[in-house]
């Protein structure tokens, strides 16, 4: 059986999941665990708004793939008594995508695994799997759907807030600059010349003060546990341009317009090489 931690906010979920499904695909047993969502801290589980089919581990089976953090002694009794090995790994973050894992056995994996190449072959599957229940979509995102559906409408993705705090801007710090932004708007207006631009931040009034012009649009109207529904716009609009954040790679991977452009940072992380992150017919711009 292979377990697949759940962890991080709803972009990350959607990528475990979708290894998930994977591992079905290829015939194995699997199991999701949740167990990271009973800290109160935590981010919320957010993958049942989409309404998924799921299996989850139990405690006793969780304990018992986290082979390296168990007693010398449990694992000696399990070689006497027959018992299959399991075992623990943690994604190799400097490495990218990893195919060898696919092939795995008994195993509980641990990490984010931000990569088409681990489901690209069921892309369809995939795609309807994360499809946004009409019931959930609020009046003021049905508008602007709306209005995004009459023009050539580029979702802009800006996220700073939280990737401004200093644990985080080691890892994501100094790629999505003003600059990124700049260079990508001018490079989507030569594409697009009647490109307007949609901005989706978690800072509205730097947006507004460095990038909104009199004819673009800040999306503002989605909130708390709404929040989601900002993924789903960026999913309606013609064309995308992402931060180096899962939320935006998901919102700009299920538009699903066939002559869409979607631009991205050349990097991903600050410290670590992640180009399999990126699509390969994604356009990428340096910041």
């Amino acid at each position: 059986m292979i377990i697949i931690e759940v962890a991080g906010g709803l972009g990350n979920q959607m990528f475990q999941y979708a290894l998930y499904q994977k591992y079905l695909h290829m015939g194995k047993l699997a199991k999701l665990d949740l167990f990271s969502y009973e800290n109160p801290k935590s981010m919320p589980f957010e993958l049942d708004l989409f309404h998924l089919p799921y299996d989850v581990d139990t405690k006793k089976e969780r304990n018992g793939y986290m082979d390296q953090k168990r007693l010398t002694v449990c694992r000696i009794l399990d070689q006497i008594s027959g018992k299959p090995k399991h075992s623990y790994y943690a994604e190799k973050l400097d490495v990218g995508y990893q195919p060898e894992i696919l092939n795995f056995e008994n195993t509980y994996l641990s990490g984010y695994w931000q990569c088409e190449k681990y489901f690209i072959d069921f892309r369809q599957e995939v795609l309807d799997l994360f499809q946004f229940p009409d019931q959930q979509i609020n009046l003021a995102s049905r508008n602007l759907q709306e209005q995004m559906r009459r023009e050539q409408a580029v979702a802009v993705h800006v996220r700073r807030g939280d990737y401004l705090l200093p644990e985080n801007s080691r890892k994501y710090g100094n790629i999505c600059t003003l600059q990124y932004y700049k260079n990508a708007m001018q490079y989507m207006k030569k594409k697009v010349p009647d490109a307007k631009f949609y901005f989706f931040s978690n800072d509205s009034e730097w947006v507004r003060k460095n990038l909104a012009n009199g004819d673009s649009v800040i999306v503002d109207c989605n909130h708390g546990k709404e929040n989601y529904l900002d993924m789903y716009l960026m999913s309606q609009c013609s064309h995308n341009i992402i931060a180096n954040s899962s939320f935006s790679w998901w919102g700009a991977w299920l538009n699903q317009n066939p002559d869409k452009i979607v631009i991205s940072p050349q990097r991903w992380f600050s410290h670590l090489d992640a180009s399999d992150a990126i699509c390969e017919d994604w356009v990428r711009v340096n910041g």
